[in-house]
């Protein structure tokens, strides 16, 4: 995980500060039941919406109140935004890819999320001007796109390992055909 806050939230793979713990789906649900939690005026509409039971508090809601204007929940959507531009930003600076595609459950929130995504890349990207700006797109597959991504890389790697690996695969397939036989020809017999 990359580090974007030093000394920040605890991130379950034992470090501090991860980017995960501040841009993500469980990022903005934690936020609003902190907020919730601490019974702040601003999470009123929040509290109203789930009848006190905090716990009841999820992303979609969160990104559904957003869009009917409730200013807590279009806060922590920007909130969240800003900090994935600023990973975005650094992931940039390393890699310098032609585009960055966001998906997951967080990516349902789109503009509201997006938007503030690009703002803060575009403030945090080093050497502006001197090379191609990365695009920021939201995945078509929405919170399938990881899923997707994952099994396309599997069969992608099982294709190259095939292809690198052929001849001890053929070979393998050859001995597991000769035992096949061997064990015909003394079943038959």
């Amino acid at each position: 995980h990359m580090q974007v806050v030093p000394g920040g939230h605890r991130c379950p793979c034992g470090n501090r500060g991860c980017w995960e713990q501040y841009s993500s789906g469980n990022a903005l649900v934690r936020e609003a039941k902190e907020l919730a939690a601490a019974d702040s005026p601003v999470a009123y509409g929040i509290i109203e919406h789930v009848k006190g039971n905090i716990a009841d508090i999820t992303g979609p809601m969160i990104t559904e109140l957003a869009r009917e204007g409730d200013a807590m929940c279009i806060e922590l959507l920007q909130d969240i935004g800003q900090w994935l531009g600023v990973g975005i930003a650094n992931l940039a600076a390393a890699l310098d890819p032609s585009c960055f595609v966001i998906g997951g459950g967080v990516s349902a929130a789109d503009d509201l999320l997006i938007g503030p995504a690009r703002d803060a890349f575009k403030r945090q990207l080093t050497g502006r001007g001197y090379r191609p700006e990365a695009r920021i797109a939201r995945a078509q597959l929405g919170p399938e796109a990881g899923m997707v991504g994952a099994a396309d890389l599997a069969r992608l790697v099982a294709r190259r390992f095939r292809r690198a690996n052929r001849r001890r695969v053929e070979r393998h397939e050859r001995y597991e055909r000769y035992l096949e036989t061997r064990r015909s020809a003394r079943d038959s017999a």
